[in-house]
């Protein structure tokens, strides 16, 4: 792909000894993995697929503008002519362990470097996190990245994990949210509202922040009746202490019924829309407040 043609030169606004630090860490792990880059980003080749990184823009409103927060890291995943798959599709290859690990590693790399390199590092940085694919190598992982944020000079608080849970994995969910925030870290759960058995979950992990479910946001607009519930259950969740993100928002009705529940945090095209024709942007935290 013409995309990921590579160049001798380090991308602009990267450091470079960030990188060839980065660059001498994979290489050094069981299952060595090697960096890429051209003149605007770093990316990965990994078993035929080349992996990149997208950031979402996630917007607090403040004085009735929205305005930049934070960012969230998105894997993007493409084949040799163009093609792109689902985030999730290298991992039910069924790996081994030092493969599946060396995926995890040059993964969470990529979005650091790419944030570093292309957001800034005022900016918090948001990874979201499956246990049924983290937890088996989760102290590992774990160990891993907290030894990644010193020398690329970012603090903890500065990287926020976001738990995609279900059912069967809700044990494994307060596994990952204790060592996490053991090392600082500000943890979330995500797709909130995709089952019946969320609010148990909320009430078990305790997280700092919640996403709600992009489907059941979407069937907001579509069904009054759940929107009704949206706008009874939310503003309650939002007054015992839990932030929360509403994301895909397409449109300025999404974006009243967000306001509605008490979203703190909104993302979509309609904000990014919103964030390209603001002329002031909050100053960002050192460590984000939700």
């Amino acid at each position: 792909m013409k995309r990921f043609k590579q160049s001798k030169g380090f991308p602009a606004g990267f450091a470079p000894d960030a990188l060839l630090y980065c660059q001498r860490l994979l290489a050094n792990q069981p299952f060595p993995t090697a960096l890429h880059w051209n003149e605007h980003e770093v990316f990965g080749y990994f078993d035929g697929w080349w992996l990149s990184s997208d950031f979402t823009p996630q917007a607090a409103e403040v004085d009735g503008r929205c305005q930049l927060q934070h960012y969230a890291a998105r894997l993007r995943i493409h084949g040799q002519f163009g093609q792109s798959l689902p985030a999730g599709w290298l991992f039910a290859m069924n790996y081994g362990e030092h493969k599946t690990v060396a995926l995890l590693q040059l993964i969470r790399v990529l979005h650091l470097l790419n944030h570093l390199g292309r957001n800034g590092a005022q900016w918090p940085l948001r990874i979201d996190l499956d246990p049924r694919i983290c937890h088996a190598f989760s102290e590992r992982i774990i160990r891993f990245t907290a030894d990644l944020l010193a020398p690329l000079q970012l603090a903890s608080q500065q990287v926020l994990l976001l738990l995609f849970i279900d059912r069967n994995t809700t044990d494994a969910g307060l596994d990952l949210v204790r060592r996490y925030r053991d090392n600082g870290h500000l943890v979330g759960l995500g797709g909130f509202g995709d089952s019946s058995h969320d609010l148990l979950r909320l009430w078990r992990l305790e997280p700092d922040f919640i996403a709600l479910s992009s489907r059941f946001m979407r069937r907001a607009v579509t069904y009054p009746q759940v929107r009704t519930q949206l706008q009874t259950l939310m503003p309650q969740l939002v007054e015992q202490g839990f932030a929360l993100a509403v994301e895909d928002i397409v449109c300025a009705n999404m974006m009243d019924m967000a306001r509605q529940m008490g979203a703190s945090h909104y993302a979509g095209p309609h904000v990014e829309a919103a964030l390209a024709t603001a002329s002031v942007f909050v100053r960002p935290p050192l460590a984000l407040a939700l």
